[in-house]
């Protein structure tokens, strides 16, 4: 089973990816937050990002959100000069300012162009692509209309979230769909989609023995150890991943402090973390975290709530 960690806009930077291989480990792949093209030029984030010197030794795979042929060409080649040569291809991305402007899930309902971006695939030979995708815009058949030219496109995998982009991540699973695409999908076949804890990924390994790999992003943001449980690296007692995974928040923030420019977008950087991260930490601890002004105040609720966390791990299991 491959381990393919999700990109999440402001959260999977390379600085993460980083630190989380080095700390955690048990990842096959890490996909950056997709690159796209504004105002008819690359943003310099995204630029830092892909970079290679900010990726060294870590299995990276770039991630576009292309709206057109063109625009898959003009990124592809970036993706090339910066020595890439796998690329996935953002056919999923559910937030509506994206959408609705025809790219991630909101190019699904449009199959001339999804055929024309993917017929420009062709084009790169030295380049090999794989695509993250929902089931459609606003149905859960849209991806019908698709199935053939996703199956004419040389594809290295095909990752699947089976919600609706409108969905975005609330509501039901069809898992119903994802059985139909999956089976008329010619390509090998990545589940994403609400895989938390080890026991969501036992469930969906057993339900599909067909898959390639799974895909998790918010889970691993919220239990960055998650990658260590599912692959066995190391055995750890909860006391001590409680332990580890302080020094990896501790890490980070000091990157943080590193890389910000005054206490006001460090601590607005730092409260940002915790949207995501340790949700199931005791409640009362995690909220002085997140209203803490200052990085002394923000240290000192952080490591109350690590200290208060292993010491009662029956009360807020990991």
């Amino acid at each position: 089973m491959q381990l393919h960690f999700a990109p999440l806009q402001g959260y999977t930077t390379a600085l993460y990816r980083r630190l989380h291989h080095t700390m955690w480990g048990g990842i096959d792949y890490y996909y950056t937050p997709f690159v796209r093209i504004e105002k008819e030029s690359f943003r310099r984030r995204d630029l830092a990002d892909i970079s290679p010197e900010n990726n060294k030794e870590i299995p990276t795979i770039p991630q576009m959100l292309p709206r057109d042929a063109d625009e898959l060409r003009r990124i592809t080649q970036l993706f090339l000069s910066q020595g890439y040569t796998c690329a996935d291809i953002n056919m999923g991305c559910p937030f509506p300012p994206i959408a609705l402007h025809k790219r991630g899930s909101g190019l699904l309902p449009h199959v001339s162009m999804v055929e024309d971006l993917l017929a420009a695939t062709k084009e790169f030979p030295e380049m090999k692509f794989s695509i993250k995708m929902r089931l459609g815009w606003q149905s859960t058949d849209e991806w019908k209309h698709l199935i053939d030219i996703l199956n004419a496109t040389p594809l290295t995998h095909v990752t699947i979230h089976p919600r609706i982009g409108q969905q975005q991540y609330k509501g039901d699973i069809c898992y119903e769909a994802f059985e139909q695409l999956a089976s008329r999908c010619s390509h090998p076949i990545i589940y994403n989609g609400d895989l938390c804890t080890p026991q969501d990924v036992e469930h969906i390994l057993q339900q599909y023995n067909f898959l390639t790999g799974i895909m998790i992003g918010r889970g691993l943001l919220a239990r960055p150890y998650l990658s260590l449980w599912l692959n066995n690296i190391r055995q750890y007692d909860p006391h001590s991943i409680i332990c580890h995974t302080q020094l990896f928040h501790d890490k980070l923030f000091e990157a943080l402090q590193q890389t910000s420019q005054g206490n006001s977008q460090l601590m607005q950087r730092a409260h940002a973390l915790w949207e995501y991260f340790l949700p199931h930490a005791p409640r009362k601890l995690r909220k002085n975290v997140i209203k803490s002004s200052s990085p002394t105040q923000y240290m000192h609720a952080t490591d109350t709530l690590f200290d208060t966390w292993a010491n009662d791990t029956e009360t807020y299991p990991l």
